[in-house]
């Protein structure tokens, strides 16, 4: 019975069924990276651990979109984006993964200072 709704619900409209599975996907593979950590580390250390992992992952993976981009010759007859207007979505998501990873460096160098004058 439940499963059926499921079903119905899920493919009434694919545009929900994407968010949605790319919601609980992104919250399951963050969740079990925090939740090993956390057993470990506790916390708020597992907290900065995760996000600085999780970003420094983003930003070599958006680099290696951004070095290894599908090109080749274009057809002449097909209108679409330039080798560089490919690039703009994973340059920008590079950039802010990059910033963000730094950011929590800074946060764990205080944090572990913090915990050096305790």
């Amino acid at each position: 019975m439940i499963r059926e709704i499921f079903r119905e619900l899920l493919s009434a409209n694919l545009f929900v069924t994407g968010i949605l599975l790319t919601v609980a996907s992104i919250a399951i593979f963050f969740g079990s990276v925090f939740l090993i950590t956390f057993t470990n580390l506790g916390k708020k250390l597992a907290f900065l651990v995760t996000m600085a992992g999780i970003f420094a992952w983003n930003t070599i993976g958006s680099l290696l979109f951004v070095i290894y981009a599908p090109r080749g010759p274009r057809p002449a007859n097909i209108e679409g984006l330039n080798s560089f207007e490919v690039r703009i979505i994973p340059l920008t998501f590079m950039a802010v993964s990059l910033i963000l990873f730094i950011a929590f460096l800074f946060a764990l160098n205080q944090f572990e200072e913090a915990q050096e004058r305790v």
